[in-house]
Protein backbone atom coordinates (compact mmCIF):
# COMPACT_ATOMS: atom_id res chain seq x y z
CA UNK A 1 0.00 0.00 0.00
CA UNK A 2 1.34 3.49 -0.86
CA UNK A 3 1.71 5.74 1.50
CA UNK A 4 -0.35 8.29 0.62
CA UNK A 5 -3.94 7.52 2.76
CA UNK A 6 -6.56 8.59 0.45
CA UNK A 7 -5.10 6.36 -2.94
CA UNK A 8 -7.68 3.99 -2.28
CA UNK A 9 -10.40 6.45 -1.72
CA UNK A 10 -11.21 7.16 -5.58
CA UNK A 11 -14.07 6.39 -7.91
CA UNK A 12 -12.21 3.68 -9.63
CA UNK A 13 -13.08 0.28 -8.35
CA UNK A 14 -9.52 -0.65 -8.39
CA UNK A 15 -7.74 1.93 -7.81
CA UNK A 16 -7.12 1.79 -4.08
CA UNK A 17 -5.64 -1.50 -4.67
CA UNK A 18 -1.54 -1.35 -3.66
CA UNK A 19 0.89 -0.91 -5.66
CA UNK A 20 4.09 -3.16 -4.46
CA UNK A 21 7.42 -1.00 -4.60
CA UNK A 22 10.39 -2.78 -5.05
CA UNK A 23 11.95 -0.43 -2.38
CA UNK A 24 9.26 -1.60 0.27
CA UNK A 25 10.18 -5.21 0.07
CA UNK A 26 13.36 -7.10 1.85
CA UNK A 27 14.00 -10.45 0.07
CA UNK A 28 12.58 -11.84 -3.55
CA UNK A 29 9.84 -14.45 -3.34
CA UNK A 30 10.60 -17.41 -2.04
CA UNK A 31 14.41 -17.13 -0.92
CA UNK A 32 17.35 -14.88 0.02
CA UNK A 33 18.68 -12.40 -2.73
CA UNK A 34 22.32 -13.04 -4.15
CA UNK A 35 21.76 -16.82 -4.31
CA UNK A 36 24.41 -17.11 -1.16
CA UNK A 37 22.54 -19.48 1.01
CA UNK A 38 25.58 -20.03 3.35
CA UNK A 39 25.20 -23.57 3.53
CA UNK A 40 28.41 -25.26 4.51
CA UNK A 41 29.50 -22.26 6.30
CA UNK A 42 31.82 -22.66 9.03
CA UNK A 43 30.28 -23.43 12.87
CA UNK A 44 28.85 -25.34 15.23
CA UNK A 45 25.13 -26.43 15.30
CA UNK A 46 25.37 -24.46 18.68
CA UNK A 47 26.79 -21.69 17.17
CA UNK A 48 23.87 -21.52 13.89
CA UNK A 49 21.44 -22.18 16.61
CA UNK A 50 22.27 -18.70 18.37
CA UNK A 51 22.46 -17.57 15.12
CA UNK A 52 18.69 -19.03 14.55
CA UNK A 53 17.99 -17.09 17.65
CA UNK A 54 18.41 -14.25 16.37
CA UNK A 55 16.93 -14.41 13.20
CA UNK A 56 13.59 -15.63 15.12
CA UNK A 57 13.11 -12.06 16.28
CA UNK A 58 14.04 -10.42 13.09
CA UNK A 59 10.95 -13.00 11.93
CA UNK A 60 8.78 -11.15 14.77
CA UNK A 61 5.48 -9.92 12.48
CA UNK A 62 6.35 -6.41 11.24
CA UNK A 63 3.54 -5.10 13.21
CA UNK A 64 5.09 -6.11 16.54
CA UNK A 65 8.47 -4.53 15.44
CA UNK A 66 6.91 -1.41 14.05
CA UNK A 67 4.13 -0.94 16.84
CA UNK A 68 1.41 1.80 16.58
CA UNK A 69 -1.75 1.80 18.65
CA UNK A 70 -3.82 2.52 16.04
CA UNK A 71 -3.12 -1.02 14.78
CA UNK A 72 -5.51 -2.39 17.25
CA UNK A 73 -8.00 -0.08 16.72
CA UNK A 74 -10.42 -2.53 15.35
CA UNK A 75 -11.16 -3.38 18.87
CA UNK A 76 -12.86 -0.36 19.41
CA UNK A 77 -16.07 -1.75 17.23
CA UNK A 78 -16.01 -4.62 18.25
CA UNK A 79 -16.32 -3.57 22.11
CA UNK A 80 -19.36 -0.82 20.81
CA UNK A 81 -21.36 -4.08 18.92
CA UNK A 82 -20.38 -6.28 22.08
CA UNK A 83 -21.52 -3.74 24.82
CA UNK A 84 -24.83 -2.71 22.56
CA UNK A 85 -26.26 -5.63 22.46
CA UNK A 86 -25.64 -6.75 25.99
CA UNK A 87 -26.35 -3.20 27.72
CA UNK A 88 -29.53 -2.35 25.78
CA UNK A 89 -32.60 -2.85 27.85
CA UNK A 90 -34.78 -0.54 26.20
CA UNK A 91 -38.28 -0.88 24.91
CA UNK A 92 -37.53 -3.57 22.29
CA UNK A 93 -35.21 -5.49 24.68
CA UNK A 94 -31.73 -7.35 23.63
CA UNK A 95 -33.34 -10.01 21.19
CA UNK A 96 -35.30 -7.65 18.88
CA UNK A 97 -33.27 -4.83 19.26
CA UNK A 98 -30.53 -7.20 17.08
CA UNK A 99 -33.02 -7.71 14.32
CA UNK A 100 -33.05 -3.88 12.83
CA UNK A 101 -29.51 -3.46 14.28
CA UNK A 102 -28.02 -6.30 12.22
CA UNK A 103 -30.53 -6.23 9.49
CA UNK A 104 -29.40 -2.55 8.56
CA UNK A 105 -25.73 -3.54 8.78
CA UNK A 106 -26.71 -6.70 6.13
CA UNK A 107 -28.28 -3.76 4.00
CA UNK A 108 -25.18 -1.56 4.32
CA UNK A 109 -22.31 -4.13 3.58
CA UNK A 110 -25.19 -5.71 0.65
CA UNK A 111 -25.15 -1.88 -0.96
CA UNK A 112 -21.12 -1.42 -0.67
CA UNK A 113 -21.03 -4.88 -2.38
CA UNK A 114 -23.22 -4.05 -5.36
CA UNK A 115 -21.39 0.02 -5.66
CA UNK A 116 -17.74 -1.65 -6.19
CA UNK A 117 -19.06 -4.30 -8.40
CA UNK A 118 -20.71 -1.78 -10.56
CA UNK A 119 -17.53 0.61 -10.73
CA UNK A 120 -18.33 2.87 -7.89
CA UNK A 121 -15.98 2.72 -4.63
CA UNK A 122 -18.35 4.86 -1.98
CA UNK A 123 -16.25 7.56 -0.38
CA UNK A 124 -15.86 5.71 3.03
CA UNK A 125 -13.44 8.93 4.31
CA UNK A 126 -16.35 11.62 3.68
CA UNK A 127 -19.12 9.69 4.89
CA UNK A 128 -16.56 8.40 8.02
CA UNK A 129 -17.66 10.83 10.87
CA UNK A 130 -20.87 11.86 10.17
CA UNK A 131 -21.91 8.23 10.55
CA UNK A 132 -19.64 7.99 13.93
CA UNK A 133 -21.79 10.97 14.73
CA UNK A 134 -24.97 9.54 14.24
CA UNK A 135 -23.46 5.87 15.31
CA UNK A 136 -22.96 8.00 18.67
CA UNK A 137 -26.34 9.19 18.88
CA UNK A 138 -28.25 6.19 18.48
CA UNK A 139 -25.69 4.83 21.15
CA UNK A 140 -27.19 7.14 23.74
CA UNK A 141 -30.28 6.42 23.03
CA UNK A 142 -29.87 2.51 23.40
CA UNK A 143 -28.39 2.27 26.42
CA UNK A 144 -29.95 4.88 28.78
CA UNK A 145 -33.89 4.69 28.40
CA UNK A 146 -35.41 7.93 26.99
CA UNK A 147 -38.99 6.92 26.38
CA UNK A 148 -41.49 4.38 28.22
CA UNK A 149 -42.46 1.35 27.11
CA UNK A 150 -45.30 2.45 24.12
CA UNK A 151 -45.60 1.43 20.56
CA UNK A 152 -43.84 4.84 19.42
CA UNK A 153 -41.07 4.22 21.80
CA UNK A 154 -40.89 1.00 20.21
CA UNK A 155 -40.25 2.27 16.63
CA UNK A 156 -37.95 4.98 17.94
CA UNK A 157 -35.43 2.60 19.24
CA UNK A 158 -35.75 0.69 15.95
CA UNK A 159 -34.85 3.42 14.11
CA UNK A 160 -32.01 4.03 16.36
CA UNK A 161 -30.58 0.44 16.05
CA UNK A 162 -30.70 0.94 12.42
CA UNK A 163 -28.56 3.87 12.61
CA UNK A 164 -26.10 2.63 14.44
CA UNK A 165 -26.17 -0.98 12.43
CA UNK A 166 -25.23 1.42 9.22
CA UNK A 167 -22.71 3.01 11.32
CA UNK A 168 -21.09 -0.30 12.81
CA UNK A 169 -21.00 -1.52 9.47
CA UNK A 170 -19.06 1.31 8.02
CA UNK A 171 -16.72 1.75 10.67
CA UNK A 172 -15.89 -2.38 9.84
CA UNK A 173 -15.17 -1.59 6.38
CA UNK A 174 -13.04 1.44 7.09
CA UNK A 175 -10.50 -1.10 8.68
CA UNK A 176 -10.81 -3.54 4.83
CA UNK A 177 -7.97 -1.69 3.43
CA UNK A 178 -5.42 -1.86 6.04
CA UNK A 179 -5.79 -4.95 7.01
CA UNK A 180 -6.05 -6.48 3.00
CA UNK A 181 -2.20 -5.07 3.06
CA UNK A 182 -1.17 -6.81 5.97
CA UNK A 183 0.08 -9.92 5.78
CA UNK A 184 -0.89 -13.43 7.78
CA UNK A 185 0.93 -13.11 11.14
CA UNK A 186 0.52 -9.40 11.12
CA UNK A 187 -3.03 -9.51 10.64
CA UNK A 188 -2.79 -12.81 13.47
CA UNK A 189 -1.05 -10.68 15.97
CA UNK A 190 -3.35 -6.92 15.00
CA UNK A 191 -6.76 -9.44 15.28
CA UNK A 192 -5.91 -11.19 18.67
CA UNK A 193 -4.13 -8.48 20.37
CA UNK A 194 -7.33 -6.48 19.94
CA UNK A 195 -9.16 -9.55 20.72
CA UNK A 196 -7.41 -9.44 24.61
CA UNK A 197 -7.34 -5.74 24.68
CA UNK A 198 -11.28 -5.85 23.93
CA UNK A 199 -12.12 -8.14 26.33
CA UNK A 200 -10.17 -6.59 29.09
CA UNK A 201 -11.96 -3.50 28.50
CA UNK A 202 -15.73 -4.51 28.45
CA UNK A 203 -15.18 -5.74 31.73
CA UNK A 204 -15.15 -2.09 33.40
CA UNK A 205 -16.97 -1.20 30.62
CA UNK A 206 -20.11 -3.76 31.74
CA UNK A 207 -19.95 -2.85 35.31
CA UNK A 208 -20.37 0.82 34.58
CA UNK A 209 -23.87 2.61 35.29
CA UNK A 210 -26.25 3.36 32.48
CA UNK A 211 -24.67 6.72 32.14
CA UNK A 212 -21.44 6.29 32.11
CA UNK A 213 -21.14 3.54 29.83
CA UNK A 214 -23.91 5.71 27.01
CA UNK A 215 -21.17 8.00 26.81
CA UNK A 216 -17.87 5.82 26.57
CA UNK A 217 -19.82 4.04 23.41
CA UNK A 218 -21.21 7.07 22.20
CA UNK A 219 -17.14 8.33 21.55
CA UNK A 220 -16.26 4.92 20.28
CA UNK A 221 -17.14 5.29 16.91
CA UNK A 222 -15.22 8.21 16.35
CA UNK A 223 -12.45 6.33 18.41
CA UNK A 224 -12.68 3.97 15.64
CA UNK A 225 -12.17 6.10 12.72
CA UNK A 226 -9.62 8.35 14.25
CA UNK A 227 -7.38 4.91 14.65
CA UNK A 228 -8.79 3.48 11.38
CA UNK A 229 -6.91 6.77 9.32
CA UNK A 230 -3.93 6.80 11.58
CA UNK A 231 -3.40 3.04 10.35
CA UNK A 232 -3.84 3.76 7.16
CA UNK A 233 -1.63 6.71 7.33
CA UNK A 234 0.93 3.99 8.77
CA UNK A 235 1.21 1.07 6.81
CA UNK A 236 2.50 -1.88 8.23
CA UNK A 237 5.71 -2.53 5.96
CA UNK A 238 5.55 -5.69 4.11
CA UNK A 239 8.48 -7.85 3.29
CA UNK A 240 7.20 -9.53 0.00
CA UNK A 241 4.39 -8.59 -2.43
CA UNK A 242 1.78 -11.30 -1.58
CA UNK A 243 0.73 -13.74 -4.51
CA UNK A 244 -2.13 -13.17 -6.30
CA UNK A 245 -4.38 -16.17 -5.75
CA UNK A 246 -7.52 -14.92 -6.81
CA UNK A 247 -7.90 -12.10 -9.59
CA UNK A 248 -11.98 -11.76 -10.25
CA UNK A 249 -14.20 -10.23 -7.42
CA UNK A 250 -17.02 -13.65 -7.76
CA UNK A 251 -14.07 -16.12 -7.42
CA UNK A 252 -12.00 -14.22 -4.70
CA UNK A 253 -14.91 -14.73 -1.95
CA UNK A 254 -14.88 -17.69 -0.01
CA UNK A 255 -18.42 -18.76 -0.47
CA UNK A 256 -18.39 -22.45 0.91
CA UNK A 257 -16.63 -21.22 4.15
CA UNK A 258 -19.37 -18.49 4.43
CA UNK A 259 -22.41 -21.09 4.37
CA UNK A 260 -20.55 -22.59 6.97
CA UNK A 261 -20.46 -19.56 8.73
CA UNK A 262 -23.87 -18.34 8.00
CA UNK A 263 -25.49 -21.75 9.23
CA UNK A 264 -23.75 -21.32 12.86
CA UNK A 265 -24.77 -17.25 12.60
CA UNK A 266 -28.57 -18.41 12.28
CA UNK A 267 -28.68 -21.05 14.89
CA UNK A 268 -26.54 -18.42 17.34
CA UNK A 269 -29.45 -15.72 16.33
CA UNK A 270 -31.88 -18.13 16.78
CA UNK A 271 -30.99 -19.94 20.36
CA UNK A 272 -31.15 -16.25 21.55
CA UNK A 273 -35.23 -16.04 21.09
CA UNK A 274 -35.68 -19.56 22.82
CA UNK A 275 -36.36 -19.43 26.44
CA UNK A 276 -34.20 -21.85 28.69
CA UNK A 277 -34.94 -21.97 32.49
CA UNK A 278 -31.73 -20.93 34.34
CA UNK A 279 -30.67 -20.54 37.96
CA UNK A 280 -29.48 -16.71 38.70
CA UNK A 281 -25.30 -16.29 38.47
CA UNK A 282 -23.84 -13.42 39.65
CA UNK A 283 -23.28 -10.98 36.69
CA UNK A 284 -19.73 -9.93 37.80
CA UNK A 285 -18.60 -13.43 38.00
CA UNK A 286 -20.22 -14.20 34.12
CA UNK A 287 -18.76 -11.13 33.24
CA UNK A 288 -14.87 -11.77 34.85
CA UNK A 289 -15.22 -15.64 33.36
CA UNK A 290 -16.55 -14.97 30.10
CA UNK A 291 -13.79 -11.79 29.29
CA UNK A 292 -10.75 -14.00 31.15
CA UNK A 293 -11.26 -16.93 29.05
CA UNK A 294 -11.55 -14.97 25.95
CA UNK A 295 -8.42 -12.73 27.06
CA UNK A 296 -6.68 -16.48 27.65
CA UNK A 297 -7.69 -17.68 24.32
CA UNK A 298 -6.22 -14.83 22.31
CA UNK A 299 -3.02 -15.06 24.83
CA UNK A 300 -2.34 -18.63 23.50
CA UNK A 301 -3.23 -17.99 19.94
CA UNK A 302 -0.40 -15.50 19.64
CA UNK A 303 1.96 -17.22 22.04
CA UNK A 304 1.72 -20.30 19.89
CA UNK A 305 2.00 -18.82 16.56
CA UNK A 306 4.07 -15.70 17.28
CA UNK A 307 6.51 -16.75 20.34
CA UNK A 308 6.64 -20.59 19.04
CA UNK A 309 6.48 -19.89 15.74
CA UNK A 310 3.95 -23.25 15.24
CA UNK A 311 1.51 -23.24 12.07
CA UNK A 312 -2.19 -23.92 13.06
CA UNK A 313 -4.43 -25.80 11.48
CA UNK A 314 -7.44 -23.31 11.18
CA UNK A 315 -9.59 -25.61 9.10
CA UNK A 316 -9.13 -27.87 12.56
CA UNK A 317 -9.89 -24.70 15.22
CA UNK A 318 -13.26 -23.84 12.98
CA UNK A 319 -14.61 -27.14 13.35
CA UNK A 320 -13.50 -27.36 16.86
CA UNK A 321 -15.02 -24.26 17.87
CA UNK A 322 -18.13 -24.70 16.19
CA UNK A 323 -18.54 -28.55 17.15
CA UNK A 324 -17.83 -27.44 20.71
CA UNK A 325 -21.01 -24.88 20.26
CA UNK A 326 -23.18 -27.18 18.47
CA UNK A 327 -22.61 -29.56 21.30
CA UNK A 328 -23.36 -26.65 24.42
CA UNK A 329 -26.75 -26.12 22.05
CA UNK A 330 -27.62 -30.11 22.22
CA UNK A 331 -27.06 -30.26 26.03
CA UNK A 332 -28.38 -26.88 26.47
CA UNK A 333 -32.43 -28.48 26.90
CA UNK A 334 -31.26 -31.33 28.85
CA UNK A 335 -28.85 -29.64 31.29
CA UNK A 336 -30.26 -28.32 34.77
CA UNK A 337 -30.36 -24.96 35.19
CA UNK A 338 -27.72 -24.13 37.14
CA UNK A 339 -25.36 -25.81 33.89
CA UNK A 340 -27.54 -23.43 31.41
CA UNK A 341 -25.70 -19.86 31.78
CA UNK A 342 -22.51 -21.73 32.04
CA UNK A 343 -23.36 -23.45 28.62
CA UNK A 344 -24.26 -19.90 27.13
CA UNK A 345 -21.40 -18.57 28.31
CA UNK A 346 -19.03 -21.06 26.15
CA UNK A 347 -21.46 -20.51 23.20
CA UNK A 348 -20.51 -16.48 23.85
CA UNK A 349 -17.29 -17.22 23.87
CA UNK A 350 -16.92 -19.73 20.95
CA UNK A 351 -19.08 -16.88 18.80
CA UNK A 352 -16.26 -14.33 19.81
CA UNK A 353 -13.51 -17.04 18.58
CA UNK A 354 -15.39 -17.21 15.46
CA UNK A 355 -15.74 -13.36 14.79
CA UNK A 356 -12.06 -13.25 15.22
CA UNK A 357 -11.52 -16.25 13.23
CA UNK A 358 -13.78 -14.65 10.08
CA UNK A 359 -11.84 -11.45 10.22
CA UNK A 360 -8.62 -12.60 10.21
CA UNK A 361 -9.99 -15.11 7.06
CA UNK A 362 -11.16 -12.34 5.44
CA UNK A 363 -8.40 -10.35 5.54
CA UNK A 364 -5.98 -12.96 3.98
CA UNK A 365 -8.21 -13.81 1.15
CA UNK A 366 -7.95 -9.97 0.69
CA UNK A 367 -4.32 -9.70 1.15
CA UNK A 368 -4.15 -12.24 -2.10
CA UNK A 369 -6.37 -11.12 -3.96
CA UNK A 370 -6.69 -7.94 -6.45
CA UNK A 371 -10.66 -7.90 -5.90
CA UNK A 372 -11.64 -4.95 -3.12
CA UNK A 373 -11.01 -5.81 -0.18
CA UNK A 374 -14.65 -3.48 0.45
CA UNK A 375 -16.26 -6.45 -1.41
CA UNK A 376 -14.39 -9.63 0.13
CA UNK A 377 -15.23 -7.65 3.53
CA UNK A 378 -18.60 -6.94 3.21
CA UNK A 379 -19.46 -10.25 1.65
CA UNK A 380 -18.32 -11.90 5.16
CA UNK A 381 -20.09 -10.06 7.43
CA UNK A 382 -22.83 -10.01 5.38
CA UNK A 383 -22.90 -13.81 5.78
CA UNK A 384 -22.44 -13.56 9.32
CA UNK A 385 -25.10 -10.51 10.44
CA UNK A 386 -28.15 -10.87 7.74
CA UNK A 387 -28.58 -15.05 9.26
CA UNK A 388 -27.96 -13.73 12.69
CA UNK A 389 -30.71 -11.39 11.70
CA UNK A 390 -32.93 -13.90 10.60
CA UNK A 391 -31.97 -16.31 13.50
CA UNK A 392 -33.50 -14.23 16.05
CA UNK A 393 -36.60 -13.86 14.31
CA UNK A 394 -36.96 -17.57 13.89
CA UNK A 395 -35.96 -17.74 17.58
CA UNK A 396 -38.72 -15.45 18.52
CA UNK A 397 -41.28 -17.83 17.22
CA UNK A 398 -39.86 -21.20 18.28
CA UNK A 399 -39.85 -19.83 21.67
CA UNK A 400 -43.79 -19.88 21.11
CA UNK A 401 -43.51 -23.53 20.36
CA UNK A 402 -44.86 -25.84 22.99
CA UNK A 403 -41.80 -27.79 22.72
CA UNK A 404 -39.09 -25.12 21.69
CA UNK A 405 -36.27 -28.04 23.13
CA UNK A 406 -36.81 -29.93 20.13
CA UNK A 407 -36.12 -26.97 17.58
CA UNK A 408 -32.39 -26.49 19.78
CA UNK A 409 -31.79 -29.99 19.45
CA UNK A 410 -32.48 -29.64 15.28
CA UNK A 411 -30.08 -26.41 15.19
CA UNK A 412 -27.19 -28.24 16.88
CA UNK A 413 -27.69 -31.12 14.84
CA UNK A 414 -27.57 -28.44 11.81
CA UNK A 415 -24.60 -27.24 13.02
CA UNK A 416 -22.79 -30.11 13.23
CA UNK A 417 -23.74 -31.68 9.42
CA UNK A 418 -23.04 -27.98 8.30
CA UNK A 419 -19.30 -27.91 9.63
CA UNK A 420 -18.71 -31.79 8.73
CA UNK A 421 -19.72 -30.53 5.04
CA UNK A 422 -18.77 -27.22 4.32
CA UNK A 423 -15.83 -26.78 7.11
CA UNK A 424 -13.65 -29.26 6.15
CA UNK A 425 -9.64 -29.42 5.13
CA UNK A 426 -10.60 -28.97 1.54
CA UNK A 427 -12.35 -25.92 1.66
CA UNK A 428 -9.63 -24.72 3.49
CA UNK A 429 -6.78 -25.81 1.20
CA UNK A 430 -8.31 -25.02 -2.18
CA UNK A 431 -8.88 -20.94 -0.36
CA UNK A 432 -5.09 -21.55 0.38
CA UNK A 433 -6.06 -19.69 3.78
CA UNK A 434 -3.28 -18.77 5.74
CA UNK A 435 -1.25 -20.23 3.50
CA UNK A 436 2.00 -17.52 4.52
CA UNK A 437 1.92 -18.90 7.48
CA UNK A 438 3.76 -21.97 6.12
CA UNK A 439 7.65 -20.69 5.31
CA UNK A 440 8.30 -20.71 1.65
CA UNK A 441 9.96 -23.70 0.00
CA UNK A 442 13.77 -23.04 -1.48
CA UNK A 443 14.11 -22.89 -5.26
CA UNK A 444 15.15 -26.06 -7.07
CA UNK A 445 18.61 -23.59 -7.62
CA UNK A 446 19.65 -24.76 -3.70
CA UNK A 447 18.46 -28.22 -3.88
CA UNK A 448 21.97 -29.78 -4.11
CA UNK A 449 23.56 -27.45 -1.74
CA UNK A 450 20.44 -27.94 0.94
CA UNK A 451 21.31 -32.24 0.43
CA UNK A 452 25.04 -31.36 1.41
CA UNK A 453 23.71 -29.46 4.25
CA UNK A 454 21.27 -31.45 5.83
CA UNK A 455 24.31 -34.88 5.48
CA UNK A 456 26.34 -32.29 7.55
CA UNK A 457 23.93 -31.32 10.10
CA UNK A 458 22.97 -34.94 10.55
CA UNK A 459 26.30 -35.70 11.28
CA UNK A 460 26.78 -33.44 13.77
CA UNK A 461 23.49 -33.88 15.57
CA UNK A 462 23.25 -37.84 14.99
CA UNK A 463 20.57 -38.26 12.86
CA UNK A 464 20.24 -41.75 11.18
CA UNK A 465 20.51 -42.00 7.44
CA UNK A 466 16.40 -42.38 7.23
CA UNK A 467 16.37 -39.23 8.87
CA UNK A 468 18.68 -37.62 6.95
CA UNK A 469 16.32 -38.79 3.88
CA UNK A 470 13.59 -37.34 5.54
CA UNK A 471 14.39 -34.12 6.61
CA UNK A 472 16.42 -32.95 2.51
CA UNK A 473 12.76 -33.31 1.67
CA UNK A 474 11.05 -31.37 4.42
CA UNK A 475 13.17 -28.79 3.42
CA UNK A 476 12.29 -28.86 -0.10
CA UNK A 477 8.68 -28.57 0.88
CA UNK A 478 8.00 -31.54 0.48
CA UNK A 479 4.39 -32.71 1.73
CA UNK A 480 4.58 -35.47 4.45
CA UNK A 481 2.43 -37.87 1.48
CA UNK A 482 4.98 -36.99 -0.62
CA UNK A 483 7.75 -38.23 1.16
CA UNK A 484 5.43 -41.55 2.40
CA UNK A 485 5.52 -42.22 -1.11
CA UNK A 486 8.48 -41.53 -2.14
CA UNK A 487 10.46 -43.18 0.32
CA UNK A 488 7.90 -46.39 0.21
CA UNK A 489 6.76 -45.75 4.34
CA UNK A 490 3.41 -44.63 6.13
CA UNK A 491 2.50 -41.11 6.91
CA UNK A 492 2.60 -41.91 10.66
CA UNK A 493 6.44 -43.18 10.08
CA UNK A 494 7.04 -39.49 8.17
CA UNK A 495 5.31 -37.54 11.27
CA UNK A 496 7.47 -40.45 13.68
CA UNK A 497 10.88 -39.23 11.49
CA UNK A 498 9.83 -35.32 11.53
CA UNK A 499 9.33 -35.91 15.49
CA UNK A 500 12.37 -37.43 16.17
CA UNK A 501 14.83 -34.74 13.64
CA UNK A 502 12.79 -31.86 15.51
CA UNK A 503 14.04 -33.30 19.11
CA UNK A 504 17.84 -33.82 18.05
CA UNK A 505 18.07 -30.51 16.31
CA UNK A 506 16.12 -28.67 18.95
CA UNK A 507 13.76 -27.01 16.73
CA UNK A 508 10.00 -26.68 16.60
CA UNK A 509 9.40 -25.32 12.91
CA UNK A 510 10.77 -26.01 9.70
CA UNK A 511 11.62 -22.20 9.67
CA UNK A 512 14.43 -23.11 12.41
CA UNK A 513 15.94 -25.82 10.30
CA UNK A 514 15.89 -23.63 7.49
CA UNK A 515 17.54 -21.27 9.82
CA UNK A 516 20.47 -23.73 11.08
CA UNK A 517 20.55 -24.02 7.47
CA UNK A 518 21.55 -20.63 6.72
CA UNK A 519 18.21 -20.35 5.06
CA UNK A 520 16.62 -17.93 7.34
CA UNK A 521 14.91 -14.41 6.19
Amino acid sequence: MTSTSSSWYSTSAFSYLPRWEPSRYNGADDVAQGGNVGIGEQGSARDRATDSAAAGKERRPAVLRNFDISYIGVCAPQIWIYCIAHRSDGALGEVALGVPLYLALSATMAVVMMLVLRGCVPSLRRLAWPLAVVQGLASVALVVPLLPASPSASIFYAVAAALAGAGVAWLYLQWAPFFASSGAKDVIACVFIAMAVGSALKVPLDMLPAPAAAIVLALLPAVSVALARRADARPVPAGRAPRMFHEVNPTAIPWKILFGVAVYSFAIGAVKGVPVQSDPVPFVALTVVHHGVEIVLAAAMLWWVLVRGRLINFSGLWRAVLLFTAAALFFLPVAGPAAVPWLLLGAGIAQTLVVMLLWAMLADVAHHSTASPLVIFASGWLAYSLPLALGETAGALLGQLESPAIAVTVLAYVVTVTVVLALNDSAFAQRRIFADLDVAAPVPAVFESLDAGCERLGAECGLTVREVEVLQMLVKGRSKSYIAETLFISENTVRSHSKHIYHKLGVHSKQEVLDLLGLGD
